[in-house]
């Protein structure tokens, strides 16, 4: 069996939603909006493009592409810079109350002090990103206005009515306005019968313009995470699709407007129907009988190669598989390791089969995103996480830790915890147990036939 294979009974029985279209009828046209930043989020959409193929027409807008690319590259090399090699200010920025950004763009007010403080330093390490980018291109405009939010425009910590916060307030607001009235006619052109957003600022705009008469299709919320952000709560959404039922709770208390459904996250067609432990391992050539630990570090490898060094220095025969994702430099140390432990490390570039190293593992170690937790349990995986970025990473490992199938470890206290479970094969079986029946693995399937219900009503409402 080749890697770029697929299981063709998961795909087939995944993508078989409903009756296919009769001739001459027109396809249901659904809109999915995402944003690139994070990986996870671009996934989920994947999945539901895929579990909507033959039963609709579908058009996929990440929110990036609303932006001059060069503005939106500084962007993302800020924020790069931010998890990288700022961590605890990045940490800093998501502690924040989350009703921080409500308060940002919809506010008369302005955000808090605290706020104020993290957004002065964020805008020095910004500034030279936007210094460095080059000019021109679509929305040309973006730069400058980016310029002159990372001015050296100072923030008034004492009151809020300092010159700088004004100013930068006004640049934000006028930003996010600039953005939604670029999305609008992007909606516009494509028509579609329902719009699914798999982040929640697309989902914020496009409420927006729903709330306004300016995009009348029906709103699906898909929450990846495993806890609920307050910036998910937008009355112009009509349906949630949640991870868990444990999180339901919350929806209804702060969305009541809206229906909940508990679809679990939307993972790809291979996820359906998982191969066994041996099925995995051979054709990926990994060591049957041997224990085998998945390190992961999201699209950004964060981590990777500190937590396979640790697993690595200790005397045991566990076998360490390690994907760095974009991470150039956790790559370059993995393969130095490599050198070191031939018999014991395998360093993997990205793939689209995540789903047979993770059955192919007994144990995941890696960055608590919603997407990253929900393939984990789908597969019957525990995750252990060294780092969480805090924000909606902590509703995951709060998750992890409430029903016993990972969370947080310290560095410290990772390899021992490793071992301990490695050596006591019904413990582990026990969490695997555990960590399968969490996992939801139609989610994607679920989403799609809930779109193409609400397309069919709003196509009954258009004839009527």
């Amino acid at each position: 069996m080749r890697l770029e294979q697929t299981n063709t009974r998961a795909v087939d029985e995944f993508l078989s939603i409903g009756p296919p279209q009769r001739r001459g009828e027109p396809a249901p046209r659904v809109m999915l909006l995402t944003s690139g930043l994070g990986f996870g989020h671009v996934r989920a959409t994947q999945a539901i493009s895929a579990a909507l193929r033959g039963s609709a027409e579908v058009c996929t807008l990440d929110l990036w592409s609303l932006m001059n690319p060069n503005a939106a590259s500084a962007i993302h090399q800020t924020y790069l810079s931010l998890v990288q090699n700022h961590s605890r200010l990045y940490e800093r920025l998501y502690r924040l109350d989350e009703h921080t950004w409500r308060q940002i763009l919809e506010s008369e007010s302005g955000p808090p002090p605290e706020v104020l403080e993290v957004l002065e330093l964020i805008s020095a390490i910004a500034a030279q990103a936007v210094a460095n980018a080059p000019r021109g291109g679509r929305y040309a405009s973006d730069r400058v206005l980016l310029s002159l939010l990372c001015a050296a425009l100072p923030y008034d910590r004492d009151s809020l009515a300092g010159a700088g916060v004004r100013a930068r307030l006004a640049l934000m607001k006028w930003t996010w306005l600039r953005l939604i009235r670029r999305l609008e006619p992007a909606i516009r052109r494509f028509g579609p019968d329902v719009v699914i957003s798999t982040q929640m600022i697309p989902a914020a705009m496009a409420s927006y313009l729903r709330l306004r008469g300016r995009a009348p299709a029906p709103i699906i919320g898909v929450m990846t995470d495993f806890g609920v952000h307050d910036f998910w709560k937008q009355r112009g959404l009509d349906c949630y699709c949640i991870a868990h039922a444990s999180v339901a709770g919350g929806v209804r208390s702060m969305f009541p407007h809206a229906q909940e459904l508990d679809t679990g996250a939307p993972l790809m067609p291979e996820f359906a129907h998982p191969v066994t432990q041996v099925e995995a391992r051979a054709p990926l050539g990994l060591p049957q009988g041997r224990g085998v630990v998945l390190v992961q570090g999201g699209g950004l490898g964060l981590s990777v190669d500190a937590a396979a060094r640790i697993l690595l220095d200790r005397p045991s025969e566990t076998y360490v598989v390690a994907m760095a994702g974009r991470n150039w430099s956790a790559k370059a140390a993995l393969a130095e390791l490599a050198v070191s432990h031939p018999q014991r490390l395998r360093v993997c570039e990205w793939t689209d089969r995540v789903d047979l190293y993770l059955r192919a593992c007994d144990v995941v170690v890696g960055k608590p995103g919603g997407i990253s937790v929900a393939e984990a349990l789908a597969c019957g995986r525990p995750l252990l996480a060294t780092r969480s970025l805090g924000g909606q990473e902590g509703f995951n490992v709060r998750f992890l830790e409430r029903h016993e199938v990972g969370g947080l470890v310290a560095d410290a206290e990772l390899g021992a915890r490793i071992d301990a479970l490695l050596a006591d094969r019904g413990a582990l079986q026990s969490v695997q147990q555990r960590a399968w029946s969490l996992g939801r693995r139609d989610g994607a399937r679920r989403i799609a036939a809930l779109a193409l219900d609400l397309a069919a009503a709003q196509s009954s409402l258009m004839l009527d």
